[in-house]
């Protein structure tokens, strides 16, 4: 079964509906946005991400994405990701995304890098279209 993880797009005044839809269980979080799926990718791997595209050691404190809310028993999480990181996703090119996603594997990361530069494109392109809506790039998390 695994993490599902949800990139996608929405406008920053969605994440204030976050508590309830999430509390109601309704709905996943990214309903009805540009999104992209994938499993496995929890908030950690992001953040070590985050430190490989500043060319910086890991730091759980500096590398991480910001809480919108979760469930009650955590089972599932919305984060946000911080401006800074969705800039630096967004002006990846392909000599990157190769660099990066040799860099990115075995840290806490599913896949070898050739499954991981999908992944690195998605988080390119969902910045885009987050510039050209005015919305905001999250994480939907759910176990």
């Amino acid at each position: 079964m695994g993490i599902i993880a949800d990139f996608f797009v929405a406008p920053p005044a969605y994440a204030l509906e976050c508590n309830k839809r999430i509390q109601d269980d309704r709905a996943i979080l990214s309903d009805g946005f540009e999104r992209a799926e994938y499993k496995n990718f929890t908030p950690v791997a992001l953040g070590m991400l985050w430190a490989i595209l500043r060319r910086e050691k890991w730091d759980a404190n500096r590398h991480r994405l910001e809480h919108v809310c979760h469930a009650e028993h955590g089972e599932s999480w919305l984060l946000r990701f911080p401006d800074e990181l969705t800039y630096l996703l967004s002006v990846l090119d392909e000599p990157t995304i190769d660099a990066v996603a040799k860099a990115w594997v075995n840290r806490e990361v599913p896949g070898n890098s050739e499954e991981l530069k999908p992944v690195l494109r998605d988080l390119k392109r969902l910045p885009a279209q987050a510039q050209k809506n005015g919305g905001t790039l999250y994480l939907w998390g759910s176990l």
